[in-house]
């Protein structure tokens, strides 16, 4: 049996399209033949773009005592949805999380699962992390605007802080994300960031597209749009899965 590798998609700001990235990860390694687990922490957005992949498991299962039964999952994705008991993860002892949680996540493991992609809200609680605890890599998407910007270095605290931690996490970069190239001032803040945080920046850059909104409410990769306009979108989701994939060594 083969390890299953674990991700996390992590950011202290909402809206800076941790969703839209988190599926695309999965639908890509899915596509690349992995069997994938999509584990919807947040509150709920990534849960509605992978319903139809939705296993009758809840997320907040992977925080309690009991371990989940893990029915058989069609097809290459499966995903533990956001539920409303992920609420009371913020009153658990965050040593019984930080015990529970592997070792629920294991039994999927054990069902075959090659990768976990979890989606984490934007807060630095008890359910981040956890996941950063336990996580094989993270990676980081951040919006060109200078709310975001600023919240970069509170990032790399947390993630220097799981790292000690968690010795294996390995950092998959800043993905300057949701980034609209025909604003000055974004491009402006791009250039910036990439001056002052080059080198931990992943090799991505995803532009703000309204086709990726429109693929997430269908369900599906931006890259099987039929839209003109999806072709750019979908080279660049492609690439960050690429790089998720090639960094963490499970591309098959």
């Amino acid at each position: 049996m083969t390890r299953m590798k674990t991700v996390v998609v992590a950011q202290n700001k909402g809206g800076v399209g941790k969703t839209a990235d988190a599926s695309h990860i999965a639908f890509h390694a899915a596509e690349q033949g992995l069997k994938t687990l999509v584990v919807d922490l947040d509150t709920g957005n990534l849960s509605k773009t992978m319903r139809q992949h939705r296993l009758e498991v809840p997320a907040s299962a992977l925080f309690l005592n009991e371990v989940p039964v893990v029915p058989e999952a069609p097809g290459h994705i499966a995903l533990l949805h956001a539920d409303r008991l992920l609420a009371n993860v913020i009153y658990m002892p965050f040593e019984r999380a930080l015990q529970n949680f592997p070792v629920n996540l294991r039994e999927f493991e054990t069902r075959g699962f090659d990768l976990c992609v979890i989606d984490t809200p934007a807060s630095i609680g008890i359910a981040t992390i956890t996941a950063l605890r336990i996580a094989d890599a993270v990676i980081s998407p951040v919006e060109m605007e200078d709310y975001s910007i600023e919240g970069i270095k509170d990032m790399m605290r947390v993630i220097v802080g799981a790292k000690q931690h968690n010795p294996k996490l390995h950092f998959l970069g800043i993905v300057p994300n949701r980034v609209d190239r025909r604003n000055p001032r974004q491009v402006k803040h791009l250039a910036d960031v990439q001056a002052a945080h080059g080198k931990l920046l992943a090799p991505v850059v995803v532009g703000l597209r309204t086709s990726v909104a429109e693929a997430l409410a269908a369900g599906e990769p931006v890259w099987k749009s039929k839209k003109t306009t999806a072709r750019a979108a979908g080279a660049e989701m492609r690439a960050l899965g690429n790089h998720v994939l090639q960094t963490m060594g499970v591309a098959k």
